[in-house]
């Protein structure tokens, strides 16, 4: 995340550790942009190159510097600049764009930073829902990334509950509900989502992959909301996703796709 003298982010320094240890969670460095924890490595992000504490951390706790690398932030970011977005009369902006914006946001280097097409349709089913059904009492985001999806609904006025797996999404979530006040409006899990099934809300936000979509598919105590808004795959995955549907009252009744990705919202006949 942004602090200190960062204002914006430009190169990444990246450097990929053998191993994890908690201690790297409490790591405090201006130049620091975050620590990413997954399947047992640490991967630690820098605005500049930070060899000499990197190795002196990892002789310190007793790991070991797999790789470095130099990543421009666009290209972290698949090409794509976080800029502002417009979501139905909702104004979304990047944290160092300058203007009057409804929600603003630090990416830093985790998922969503709304113009992606996964994020950008469910963003867009999101508006288009609260248009027609109203504003859900509670909502459930699976996979919250940077927490864009939360701080929609949080900023409309629901209840959310956010749930990531990786620490950083949870942390970088928490500092931008911080950002904007909508914190009271929120309770941030982390963990694996199935650890906390069922989960009670009108809405269920989940802009994922397609392993975990079709995982959470086969589990009756996903389906205990009355709508789902459903992302991270492509039209060849459609079928084999749908046929997860079978067994369930659940139904598509709204799709789009942009850019070779696809986005559903399902409706749950069983719990209405």
């Amino acid at each position: 995340m942004l602090r200190g003298k960062y204002k914006t982010y430009d190169k990444l320094y990246i450097y990929i550790l053998k191993g994890f240890h908690p201690e790297l969670r409490s790591l405090s460095d201006e130049d620091l942009i975050g620590v990413w924890e997954e399947d047992g490595i640490g991967v630690l992000f820098f605005h500049r190159e930070k060899d000499e504490l990197v190795n002196s951390l990892c002789k310190k706790l007793g790991l070991e510097l797999e790789e470095k690398d130099v990543v421009n932030y666009k290209e972290w970011m698949e090409n794509r600049f976080p800029q502002p977005i417009q979501i139905g009369n909702i104004s979304i902006a990047p944290i160092w764009c300058k203007g009057n914006w409804d929600i603003v946001f630090d990416p830093s280097v985790v998922f969503g930073e709304g113009r992606h097409p996964t994020t950008y349709t469910v963003l867009e089913l999101c508006w288009e829902f609260y248009e027609s059904y109203g504003l859900p009492k509670k909502v459930i985001d699976i996979g919250c990334g940077t927490g864009v999806l939360t701080l929609f609904w949080a900023y409309l006025g629901s209840e959310v509950t956010a749930i990531d797996i990786n620490p950083l999404c949870v942390e970088v979530t928490l500092n931008n509900l911080k950002m904007n006040g909508l914190s009271s409006r929120v309770k941030l899990l982390q963990g694996d989502v199935k650890k906390f099934l069922p989960l009670e809300g009108e809405l269920v936000v989940a802009n994922l992959y397609k392993g975990l979509i079709l995982d959470l598919f086969g589990l009756p105590s996903f389906w205990t909301s009355d709508y789902y808004i459903v992302s991270g795959f492509r039209p060849d995955m459609e079928e084999e996703i749908r046929s997860a549907l079978s067994p369930f009252s659940v139904e598509v009744i709204k799709r789009k796709e942009k850019e070779g990705w696809v986005s559903w919202l399902l409706k749950n006949f069983k719990k209405l």
